[in-house]
């Protein structure tokens, strides 16, 4: 019976990871993955939670927290006779899926009160424009969702650096409802993906890399991230770093090339030579002048 169970859990694992976690094991640098498997969370305890909130969970999210309550998976990198933590993927437990802003005020820049995102709320509208992830035209990106009107609800704290939310639009808001959002330190909210199974592939495809949700907002990354992606994945750098470079053309610094070319080679050349062709004309001139005087001597 164990056994049965414990291959319909490694069954269950594969498929929702789309197999990712036998490609990870499969790396040799990687090691130590694990996910955790929770049993699923009862329809009744589901429907609760959006009486609780007045919302709707979307389908495909409905179901995935009816087959588990939540989901985590960690993976470790060895390199330089080190083992370091690298990889994680996380969504809450429905326990821990709470509105956001529903804190007191404890002063957690990460868990901000209702007052706090107000104030977020009244900030003046920028001068530079939202980024925009690789994909996303600016014409048909949504506006983002507000603390005033929309209701999101935290299901990855991101290690510490943001959140990643599910938001339902309020009066007046025209986004997905159910898209999942980036909220930044600054509490601005960045969108990912409209539905869970675009934001579920998004998610396996980063590998749960540092900050990948930061690097899908097109936010970039920070110096000590960025080292890991070259390291290990290189590759999730490629569709990105165009899109960067495209907002930013003058920010980029161009090289004149003719600083390369070596105008003077022939000149040095020129003047190279010019010492050794007068040197054998005047041994030359001087040979002759000597058979001259020899002839005469004779005489």
């Amino acid at each position: 019976m164990m056994t049965a169970k414990r291959e319909r859990d490694c069954n269950f694992v594969t498929d929702l990871t789309l197999g990712l976690v036998d490609t990870l094991r499969a790396v040799g640098s990687v090691q130590d993955v694990s996910v955790v498997v929770r049993g699923g969370v009862e329809r009744a305890a589901v429907v609760a939670w959006e009486q609780r909130y007045n919302v709707v969970l979307p389908s495909a999210l409905r179901a995935f927290y009816t087959a588990t309550d939540g989901f985590k998976l960690t993976w470790n990198y060895a390199t330089a006779g080190k083992v370091l933590p690298l990889g994680n993927m996380e969504l809450h437990p429905l326990g821990r899926v709470n509105r956001l802003g529903s804190g007191r005020g404890s002063g957690d820049p990460l868990a901000p009160s209702i007052t706090d995102l107000s104030l977020a709320g009244e900030e003046e509208p920028r001068d530079q424009p939202e980024p925009l992830r690789p994909g996303v035209s600016r014409a048909t990106s949504p506006a983002p969702p507000t603390f005033h009107s929309s209701k999101m609800f935290e299901v990855d704290s991101c290690q510490g650096y943001g959140r990643v939310v599910v938001a339902y639009p309020g009066r007046g808001e025209a986004f997905s409802e159910g898209s999942f959002w980036f909220i930044d330190p600054s509490l601005r909210p960045h969108l990912l993906a409209t539905d869970t199974h675009t934001y579920w592939r998004l998610m396996m495809a980063h590998l749960g890399m540092p900050q990948w949700q930061a690097l899908v907002a097109g936010l970039g990354l920070t110096p000590w991230a960025r080292q890991w992606y070259e390291v290990v994945a290189g590759h999730l750098l490629e569709g990105s770093r165009s899109a960067r470079l495209s907002q930013s053309q003058e920010l980029v610094n161009k090289l004149d090339w003719s600083v390369f070319k070596n105008k003077k080679t022939h000149k040095t050349k020129a003047a190279k030579d010019t010492p050794k062709d007068a040197n054998k004309d005047t041994a030359k001139d001087a040979n002759k002048e000597a058979t001259k005087d020899t002839g005469k001597q004779k005489e």
